[in-house]
């Protein structure tokens, strides 16, 4: 019984020496790797960027030639001399909006809670403006 139980023992011993060499081997391999893994990771994170970044080239590159295309037609050039340079052609009649501002819409449905009074008589002032603006022009002497 005494030899059995040191034989056990033995194989006890053994099977733990070996668990403790693997788990050694295993801790070292995890260490000595540890660092071209990491390089790796390191580098596949920049072939994404790098490959967003040709995705980004091709867009503007196809973008690029888009505009190269309408360049080619004639009348998207004539329409940018006209637009851009204000071209006409000899005989057109061209008018410009200097002042072209959007004025915000404004509420119909809206009504104030009061009645203002005014000032001045808008009848008075549009007689005045009436005569002012149907008074020709008199010459400075």
């Amino acid at each position: 019984m005494r030899q059995t139980l040191d034989n056990v023992l033995n194989r006890e011993i053994q099977r733990s020496g070996a668990i403790i060499v693997g788990v050694i081997i295993a801790v070292a391999a995890v260490v000595d790797l540890s660092h071209p893994v990491q390089i790796w990771f390191e580098q596949q994170a920049r072939l994404a960027e790098l490959d967003n970044e040709v995705a980004a080239a091709r867009a503007a590159l196809a973008e690029a030639q888009a505009d190269v295309d309408r360049w080619s037609d004639r009348a998207y050039i004539e329409a940018q001399a006209r637009e851009r340079l204000m071209f006409v052609y000899p005989g057109d009649i061209s008018y410009l909006v200097v002042n072209d501002v959007d004025a915000k819409p404004t509420k119909s449905n809206e009504v104030l809670g009061t009645v203002q009074r005014t000032s001045i008589d808008w009848v008075e002032a549009f007689v005045q403006s009436y005569a002012f603006a149907a008074k020709p022009e008199t010459e400075s002497e």
